[in-house]
């Protein structure tokens, strides 16, 4: 379905390039919910999200994976000599930042993502306890998502204070609107800025990737009890239904049994989350569009689910779908300071993929979420891994500008209908939506849609 903006009674060059019908799928569950990018927005765009695709054959060797992160690293840096790492603590940050500082020839900032915790302490002091350990030798600032520190002294120069830049508004990227580009981030990119750096390094998609999958199934008693500890450390950390999700995989690699182990999993965290009616407030033609839409896109990740015979591959490949398709390394290529992440560099992707299933957790851990993601504590130094968190970082809050039921150029589309109430996440993202608008009369028709 394609339902231009010239349809409406919508004056302006800009907005009359934009698809309506392929920005009401922002507003899609697995959007909302996953972080897909379901389309380009532009006219005429060609392509959209799907699922992540099957490459080589054959097993990886996990001590190959410090070797590989680090000439990920150098690819996604290639020509930038400043580079920032932006850093909550957590074991996939950490161990980029250790591959980072191994791989780049290059200046390397570290950008601590900085919010309070759900008992109001700063989440910044036990990363710099982390960063301590780690060693090296790195310049060091925090990154607020409710305001930006006046600046202070830095590990490498103690002098430095020139005030922090603006950090803009988020309506730039000329590829499609910067879901990622939350306030946190931009914070950081002001940050970034501010010492120099010309690319931000992030760990998106390292949990997906390398994280402990479904229960791989067990061959020996040992095995099995190793399975029942995985399975006690899933319900711990993600709740009952997870669990039951994990259990799936061991009830056989027939298609029958792959079939009903894809059900599972799509009925189940953390597939469920798309699994939801599309807010009430759009357009009732655009919500028939993007309900089927949504239809279509959980139809191909039970697909993908069901497709290998290996249940951790066929996890770990559905979880990596929202990353999936040229859009979202595209948008982060165009953001203000452009970002990338080695986890999701194509020919990283392709080796981590074949790693074994025992490989990816640590029974010899001492919390789920560490035994969860052995592979990444692996590459963090036997110094700093005592000082790793024991539990994930909690999640920054979700900012929610503006008023509910504004959003003027939102509703001047025909995107909104008149009368209904916005839930919050969908307030959120009509918010990103609208500024993204705003400024789409500043961004000239992208050569590459990046759909």
């Amino acid at each position: 379905m394609s339902r231009p903006v010239s349809d409406f009674p919508v004056s302006g060059e800009a907005l009359g390039r934009i698809d309506v019908a392929a920005l009401a799928l922002y507003l899609s569950r697995p959007s909302l919910a996953l972080g897909v990018y379901p389309a380009s927005p532009w006219q005429d765009a060609t392509g959209s999200q799907g699922t992540a695709h099957g490459g080589e054959t054959g097993t990886a060797d996990p001590r190959e994976l410090g070797e590989r992160l680090a000439d990920a690293v150098r690819r996604v840096v290639g020509p930038h000599r400043a580079v920032a790492v932006l850093y909550d603590g957590s074991p996939g940050a950490t161990a980029l930042l250790a591959a980072a500082g191994r791989a780049v020839d290059a200046e390397v900032s570290v950008v601590v993502a900085d919010h309070p915790d759900p008992h109001g302490a700063s989440v910044a002091v036990p990363a710099q306890q982390v960063l301590a350990l780690l060693g090296g030798h790195h310049r060091f600032l925090l990154a607020e998502a409710d305001r930006l520190l006046a600046p202070g002294p830095t590990a490498s120069n103690p002098a430095e204070a020139a005030r922090l830049p603006d950090p803009g508004p988020t309506a730039s990227n000329p590829v499609a609107p910067d879901l990622a580009r939350t306030p946190l981030v931009r914070a950081a990119e002001a940050r970034a800025t501010q010492l120099g750096a010309t690319v931000i390094l992030t760990a998106d998609g390292c949990e997906e990737l390398l994280q402990s999958g479904p229960l791989p199934v067990p061959s020996s008693r040992t095995g099995m009890r190793a399975t029942g500890r995985q399975l006690a450390d899933r319900w711990q950390a993600e709740g009952v239904a997870a669990a039951l999700a994990d259990a799936a995989a061991v009830l056989g690699r027939g298609a029958r049994a792959r079939r009903l182990r894809a059900r599972l999993h799509v009925a189940l965290a953390p597939f469920a989350q798309a699994l939801g009616e599309a807010p009430r407030v759009l357009a009732p033609d655009l919500r028939a569009h993007v309900e089927a839409w949504t239809a279509g896109w959980i139809r191909r990740l039970a697909e993908c689910l069901a497709g290998d015979r290996d249940p951790v591959r066929a996890y770990v490949r559905a979880r990596m779908a929202r990353f999936a398709g040229p859009l979202p390394a595209a948008v982060a290529a165009a953001a203000p300071v452009p970002r990338a992440s080695p986890f999701l560099d194509p020919g990283f992707t392709a080796w981590a993929l074949r790693l074994p299933p025992d490989a990816r957790y640590d029974a010899r851990r001492p919390t789920p979420h560490l035994r969860r993601n052995g592979l990444l504590v692996s590459l963090v130094s036997q110094a700093a891994r005592g000082a790793l968190p024991t539990a994930p970082p909690p999640a920054a809050p979700i900012t929610v500008p503006g008023e509910a039921g504004e959003y003027p150029l939102c509703r001047k589309l025909g995107l909104l209908t008149p009368g209904d109430g916005v839930p919050v996440d969908a307030q959120a993202r009509l918010a990103v939506l609208e500024e993204w608008l705003s400024g789409a009369e500043r961004v000239s028709r992208p050569d590459r849609s990046g759909g």
